[in-house]
């Protein structure tokens, strides 16, 4: 026998050793998509959740973007009530981490949410907010301690929805885009905080849920050349090319750049369609089309109203289009 092959043996039993040691886990597809059915939120639409395949889907990680007043602290209050209510489809009650970065956490709205939608359910409101659990971190250090114990936390409260409102708010507060180097950390940041939100939505098959804020991005337009129509001695006009101009616009879009738009699994828009309606785009998601909805937000929290439309991929980013915002008004 020849020193290769001895050596191919030797290895061979090597790697069964260590596989032996840490036996490699595998999950069946279909095993996966009975507990995404059973674990994900239907958001009480049946169009959007037939889209999204049973609603917001665990084991992945969702966002929300949009302007104030878009209604993101809404669907997060919205869906914590959902999460934490009886469901026929769920076998058992649930509990909702909920991280607040800006104190825009209301138990009065999650009273006026479950006494409106659910009226039977009043007599156990406490039991109900009870079963929220809150935190509100004011500093980056403070929301990263709570993130290194979210995965112990989560299973001992039984968690089925992790809800981060918002993200970007503590990043943008604290680390100033004014150089290379604090872009750089900016960057370390927010990818660390989705790796962990990821990997706890993933091991325990739980939905996270973030809200995003929008920024403003100069965006360069194809050059145009300005024209003028002349007519002369009643002949036909004639056409005087004028020189070329380079135009700019301005564009609002979700923040935190390319980086953080690559860790969401799914990309959620919120904008304003007038001062009462605004609309819901699934701008980025891995088994629904492109398509846009309009909702309300009242005493039930969020109603959504029927598809207004889809559309197909055009070579564009739509988590990148224009977002709608409300306007100002002189008083």
């Amino acid at each position: 026998m020849t020193f290769q092959r001895l050596s191919k043996l030797a290895l061979d039993e090597d790697l069964k050793t260590r596989l032996s040691r840490s036996p490699l886990k595998t999950v069946k597809a279909f095993d996966l998509s009975q507990d995404e059915d059973k674990n994900s939120f239907r958001l009480g639409n049946t169009v959007l959740d037939t889209l999204l395949h049973g609603g917001l889907q665990s084991g992945t990680l969702t966002e929300f973007a949009g302007s104030a007043g878009a209604g993101k602290t809404q669907w997060c209050l919205y869906l914590a009530v959902l999460a934490v209510t009886p469901k026929k489809h769920r076998s058992r009650n649930i509990t909702a981490i909920y991280i607040d970065t800006e104190s825009a956490f209301r138990p009065e709205r999650i009273v006026e949410i479950i006494s409106s939608k659910y009226p039977e359910l009043t007599s156990n409101i406490s039991k109900y907010l009870s079963m929220i659990n809150l935190y509100q971190p004011k500093t980056i250090s403070s929301l990263n301690d709570i993130l290194e114990s979210l995965e112990v936390i989560a299973v001992e409260k039984d968690v089925g929805v992790v809800i981060v409102d918002s993200v970007a708010s503590l990043a943008r507060k604290e680390i100033m885009c004014d150089s290379s180097q604090s872009i750089i950390a900016r960057t370390n940041q927010l990818a660390s905080w989705a790796a962990k939100l990821k990997c706890i939505a993933q091991q325990l098959n739980i939905c996270v849920v973030v809200t995003n804020q929008v920024t403003t991005r100069l965006v360069k337009e194809a050059p145009q050349v300005t024209e003028e129509m002349q007519g002369v001695d009643g002949e036909e006009d004639e056409l005087n090319t004028g020189s070329r101009e380079r135009t700019f616009s301005y564009h609002v879009i979700p923040a935190l750049g390319n980086t953080w738009t690559h860790c969401v699994t799914t990309r959620l828009i919120l904008q304003f369609t007038n001062s009462e309606v605004r609309q819901l785009t699934i701008a980025k998601s891995p088994v629904a089309p492109f398509a846009t909805f309009h909702y309300t937000i009242d005493k039930e929290g969020i109603f959504i109203q029927d598809c207004e439309r889809f559309y197909s991929y055009s070579g564009s980013d739509p988590g990148l289009h224009q977002i709608k915002v409300q306007k100002g008004f002189i008083v």
